[in-house]
């Protein structure tokens, strides 16, 4: 899991030009983050171990970003947002579970294809 920060961002966008970056966002005192967080990277793992290649995911602490929050229109964390072209194509909020975050993972990189 990639910490993203300030020094980080720019590369991240330039990243989602090429394929969709997962942006989980998050406070680190939400417990529903903290569960979030987990479904997520059981959800990225998933999709690792299936496809046999890395996945383009990282986390934020919102606090120390409060500007995507802006930027992007995020109302409440937890949220993934989905990221191409430097634009966030996505925004879960209802997380739901595992299963569900996986699917959203896989209808986006088949898209790309």
């Amino acid at each position: 899991m990639k910490e993203i920060n300030r020094a980080n961002w720019e590369c991240i966008i330039e990243q989602s030009i090429h394929k969709p970056f997962f942006l989980y966002l998050e406070t680190p005192l939400c417990g529903t983050c903290k569960v979030g967080k987990r479904m997520t990277e059981v959800a990225v793992e998933t999709v690792r171990a299936q496809r046999g290649t890395e996945l383009p995911y990282g986390v934020c602490n919102i606090n120390e970003m409060p500007e995507l929050a802006e930027q992007y229109g995020v109302t409440s964390v937890p949220c993934l947002m989905v990221l191409s072209r430097g634009m966030a194509v996505k925004k879960i909020y209802a997380l739901q579970s595992a299963g569900n975050i996986y699917q959203t993972m896989i209808d986006f990189l088949n898209k790309e294809k």
